[in-house]
């Protein structure tokens, strides 16, 4: 088992930054590049999610934190946290908006790319977790 944790501003440059640095790491680790590039949408999508609706004040807006752990050749669980307001998982939509909705994709996407989806509320953190399988031939390692 890997564990890395990368951790940013949530703001739309650095939300961006930190699901490439995320897929700079597990290229190391997977080999199909399909894999990669699912995790980096949902991974931009999330941290951006973070950068537009977690923090009320743009002064308080000043945390995203990344855990990724790579666990081949099983899968990978990508967890996005933030201290912020937070999602009530009763609330969100996880089907896809009419054509002429201008949002409300996003959980839509992650949910359909990703095997798991978990809402988890730990004290004042709020956690994304995000799990994908990865069949044994897409690894570059099997440890």
């Amino acid at each position: 088992m890997h564990k890395f944790v990368l951790e940013a501003v949530p703001n739309p440059e650095e939300s961006r930054e930190i699901a490439r640095q995320a897929i700079l790491i597990l290229k190391n680790f997977i080999s199909d590049e399909n894999i990669l590039h699912d995790i980096d949408l949902v991974l931009t999508e999330a941290c951006s999610n973070v950068a537009r609706h977690a923090y009320d004040n743009r002064a308080d807006c000043n945390r995203l934190e990344l855990n990724i752990t790579v666990v081949p050749p099983e899968y990978i669980v990508l967890e996005i946290a933030d201290w912020g307001r937070g999602l009530c998982s009763e609330s969100i939509d996880f089907t896809m908006p009419s054509p002429e909705a201008v949002g409300g994709r996003g959980m839509f996407i992650m949910s359909k790319l990703m095997d798991n989806f978990e809402l988890i509320k730990e004290d004042n953190k709020n956690i994304i977790k995000l799990t994908r399988k990865v069949q044994e031939d897409q690894w570059l390692t099997k440890e």
